[in-house]
């Protein structure tokens, strides 16, 4: 129980004097590159091999191994040790990137070269939810994980257009088997470097079967038909993404003549107006109504990619394509967050499951249908196809979407400003923390109200909007709370009976957050996770850490 603490920017170089976290991040900001130049590699090989014809075999046997096998893989880090699952994730890639940049530099059959990039890829479905998992086990304050968090959205963002350009130049010096040399051996020498780090905390976390999970992700889309409808356009919209991989190659080499570092600058354009749309999001926080803000996202990727087939020069595609990214970062909030609001949050976890398989085949499909479109119309009439469709079924269908919007639960506003304002909750995106605020529930109570009693089972979290309460433990007041700080934590966390009494002073009114949406929020998010480590830091201040 606490003040939120704020101003994460002092605590960058706290996070950045910590060996472990620099490690953690350093390796991230090594990973997310790789992953992103890697591909253009093996796309660009396979053009230069075989034309768009065979980026579709490529892409078919690299995604669909990954689509099959990343619901198990990426839970190894809930099986095992985070940082050991990490070191694994890493090395594991690093050898295959290693031993397809000897395939490719031997000039091995290229059934061989695909397979064993194959395998790379899904090694790298482990490393980004162990990378997540892990912060949190390794902070040792809230602010410091906050900034931990931010360094991390940080580097997710600028690998989209750093690994293109990394890929465009390592492209134009040699070929792609420098590509993956080069991120064969960062991740080598990361991988490594993780296998000192050890974590300091162990957060619980309540697992769910594997396949029954994931069946009971599909039952809820079966009973909840705006639902389908959402993950039909996410899946829609990534086919798009799995087509616009395909057809940047196409365009710089068959169409602008840009050279070797042109596919890595166009990829790089829609990473760049990605993050220039992710900022603008914000906007969309507590927006009660999404349906035009999801339609006009739609629109915003795929028109600008349309009107790519009419450029004659690099300068007017790569502002297209930028502006096709800024459209893709509205649809991607506005498309979870009315899945969010459709679907009971007891399976959103599965849901959401079920999406990212669905994302993996999808990237397949638009990988692979795209060069046969490209080679029977042409990479005009492709490009008009891959951009129109989608919006054109979203013009279909709006009366559906607006239907979704309508019956959806939204979260009070008011809860959402005050989630926003608190140092624990205030590092979630838009989407989490809209999650968090569907599911407080207020109550008022009045002075000398016992809201925790030292020692009994812990069922709540709660956010104090107005009011104050006071804290004690074996009759010692501890601190007194006011708006904004928050009590009940430590006994949901750690699984351990209350460790102090908590009674309103004061006429107080409470937001409450039950333990199952508690836990999720804390361990579904690092930010959320900054929980956790406030618990460790209190209890080693006031002792009796068993609770």
């Amino acid at each position: 129980m606490g003040r939120g603490e704020h101003g994460t920017a002092t605590s960058l170089k706290a996070v950045l004097r910590d060996a472990s976290l620099r490690r953690v991040l350093l390796a991230f900001a090594v990973y997310r590159p790789a992953e992103s130049a890697t591909w253009i590699a093996i796309l660009v090989f396979a053009y230069e091999r075989g034309g768009t014809g065979e980026m579709g075999t490529a892409a078919l046997v690299m995604l669909v191994p990954t689509a099959l096998l990343a619901p198990f893989v990426s839970q190894l880090g809930d099986r095992m040790h985070r940082e050991r699952a990490l070191a694994l994730g890493y090395l594991t890639q690093g050898v295959m990137d290693g031993a397809t940049a000897a395939a490719l530099a031997v000039a091995l059959p290229r059934p061989v070269v695909y397979t064993v990039a194959a395998f790379a890829s899904v090694a790298m479905t482990m490393t980004r939810p162990s990378h997540l998992s892990i912060l949190p086990e390794l902070a040792e304050t809230p602010a410091q994980l906050t900034a931990a968090n931010a360094l991390s959205s940080t580097l997710e963002g600028l690998a989209i257009f750093v690994g293109p350009l990394f890929a465009g130049l390592l492209l134009a010096v040699s070929g792609p088997a420098l590509v993956y040399g080069v991120a064969s051996g960062g991740l080598l020498v990361v991988g490594i470097m993780m296998l000192a780090v050890h974590a300091r905390a162990r957060i619980a976390v309540e697992h769910t079967p594997r396949v029954g999970g994931a069946l009971e992700g599909f039952r809820e889309l079966r009973r909840r038909p705006g639902a389908r409808l959402l993950l039909g356009f996410v899946a829609g919209q990534t086919i798009v993404i799995g087509a616009l991989d395909v057809l940047t190659v196409v365009l710089a080499f068959g169409v602008l003549a840009m050279g070797p570092a042109g596919p890595g600058v166009l990829a790089a354009a829609v990473g760049v107006g990605g993050l220039l749309g992710a900022a603008a999001t914000v906007t969309l926080i507590g927006r009660e109504r999404l349906a035009s803000a999801f339609t006009l996202g739609v629109i915003g990727i795929g028109v600008p990619i349309a009107l790519v087939a009419f450029v004659s020069g690099p300068v007017v595609a790569i502002v297209l394509l930028g502006a096709a990214g800024i459209g893709k970062s509205f649809f991607d909030v506005t498309a979870r967050t009315l899945l969010q609001r459709s679907v009971d949050d007891d399976v959103l976890a599965r849901v959401f499951g079920v999406q990212e398989g669905l994302s993996m085949a999808a990237l397949a499909v638009g990988s692979v249908v795209t060069p046969a479109l490209v080679t029977s119309v042409g990479p005009d009439t492709t490009f008009m196809i891959a951009g129109l469709w989608l919006p054109a079924a979203a013009l279909l269908v709006l009366h559906r979407i607006r239907n979704v919007d309508r019956e959806a639960v939204v979260a009070d506003p008011a809860h959402i400003a005050l989630l926003r304002g608190t140092a624990l909750f205030g590092p979630l995106g838009p989407v989490a923390l809209e999650r968090v605020a569907r599911h407080l529930v207020r109550s008022d109570v009045g002075a000398e109200t016992v809201i925790i009693r030292e020692g009994e089972p812990g069922d709540r979290f709660y956010l104090i909007a107005e009011g104050s309460l006071r804290v004690a433990r074996r009759g010692t007041e501890l601190a007194i709370l006011g708006p904004g700080d928050y009590a009940g934590e430590i006994a949901l966390l750690r699984d351990v009976p209350r460790t102090a009494t908590v009674t309103a002073t004061v006429p107080t009114t409470l937001l409450a957050l039950d333990r199952e949406h508690f836990l999720s929020a804390v361990t579904g998010s690092p930010a959320g996770a900054v929980l956790a480590v406030e618990v460790d830091r209190r209890l080693a201040e006031h002792g009796d850490r068993g609770g």
